[in-house]
């Protein structure tokens, strides 16, 4: 087999969280600036987070393709959860394993002395 039909390609795959590419424009940035707000005031789970994209003549992309949103030609919109839900599904994981974990405890200090009631019973 060769390389190209092993790789998976970008488009294959796809970016899940990826909503969309626009000019880095006044106009489009206040566009963005409006729908956040309106985010905001609705409590929306969901946050945009932009991220530069087409660096203008004379700039680079940083370490890890990052680029500064006023060196850039294009913005690409992603939507992540907010931190405030990122922290609160957290926390409810961690509240379901400490629930099952003294379940787990109660259980087994239940076996625990039927175990030795049983080998009471059978010694007298």
């Amino acid at each position: 087999m060769s390389k190209q039909t092993d790789k998976v390609t970008k488009k294959e795959y796809g970016n899940y969280n990826h909503l969309c590419r626009i000019p880095n424009t006044k106009e489009n940035m206040d566009m963005i600036k409006t729908l956040r707000k309106f985010m905001k005031s609705s409590e929306s789970r969901w946050q945009l987070v932009l991220r530069g994209r087409h660096p203008i003549e004379g700039k680079n992309y940083g370490y890890g393709g990052s680029l500064a949103l006023k060196y850039a030609k294009s913005v690409s919109i992603y939507v992540e959860p907010r931190k405030s839900v990122k922290d609160a599904m957290a926390s409810q994981r961690h509240q379901k394993w400490q629930k099952e974990w003294r379940n787990r405890n109660t259980l087994i200090e239940v076996f625990q002395i039927l175990n030795t009631w049983n080998y009471k019973n059978a010694n007298d």
